[in-house]
């Protein structure tokens, strides 16, 4: 029965990101065209982040398994980061259009709000962190995940998870409504919740924390992981699609 759950909710996640996608694709022709590129640099982030979450859950529970990249349970056998043939091949796919879908959505919301919010050309730093982490994640299968590999993916993960929070803070502290301030902070409460649900889910931070800090967070918190990280991404991406819907509802 557990073994049904889990790609269950990765796939009624999935089912969620695409009625958030569907929502904004019908509300594209319906807005001005000034907020027009915006929600199309929304819809493509999710839409493509879609496609990503339902390959890695194919990948993880019909072509490979769920600790084959890293096994907590015996952390050096075998080798982390060393799966091969279409297993490796999806992993691949999956942050390609993962982080591809990650940086399309820094580039609209550095191009279309921070740009026009601020009033600060942010010089597209969170677009290009993005990108380089997208390739670092995928070199981490081709160096077995080496330190110096694992220590760049998580520091850029830092940066591009918790800059934009201070970004979204600003926003809500400087806008004009109460319905917008109060959407911003939705925006920022569920982009929290979705980057945790990724960074949980994601094996090399499960390896960072066993190699650098001793933790081993599959056996501490091995189920509400497995099944906590599709409801966080799930919930967030809702709260954030919830509160761009209320910012761009009469434009």
């Amino acid at each position: 029965m557990n073994g049904l759950v889990e790609p269950v909710l990765w796939f009624i996640a999935s089912g969620v990101f695409t009625c958030i996608a569907i929502y904004f694709i019908i509300k594209y022709f319906k807005i001005g065209e000034e907020a027009k590129p915006f929600i199309l640099g929304w819809i493509l982030f999710v839409g493509a982040f879609t496609i990503a979450r339902t390959i890695e859950t194919i990948r993880r529970y019909y072509v490979g398994s769920y600790f084959d990249i890293f096994n907590p349970f015996s952390p050096s056998s075998p080798i982390p980061f060393t799966i091969t043939g279409l297993n490796l091949i999806l992993r691949l796919l999956y942050y390609i259009v993962a982080w591809s879908a990650i940086t399309i959505f820094f580039f609209i919301l550095e191009k279309y709000i921070m740009k026009a919010g601020m009033q600060k050309n942010t010089r597209y730093i969170l677009t290009l962190f993005s990108a380089l982490e997208g390739s670092f994640s995928v070199v981490l299968y081709f160096t077995a995940a080496a330190p110096w590999n694992l220590l760049i993916v998580a520091s850029i993960f830092f940066v591009i998870a918790f800059c934009p929070v201070i970004f979204f803070i600003y926003f809500a502290k400087h806008a004009i409504t109460r319905s917008q301030r109060i959407a911003w902070l939705v925006i920022m409460v569920g982009f929290l919740l979705f980057l945790i649900g990724v960074m949980f889910d994601l094996p090399e931070t499960a390896l960072a924390l066993y190699q650098n800090a001793g933790i081993n967070i599959h056996l501490e918190f091995g189920e509400l992981i497995r099944y906590g990280t599709p409801i966080l991404q799930a919930v967030g991406g809702t709260l954030v699609g919830v509160g761009f819907a209320t910012i761009y509802r009469n434009v």
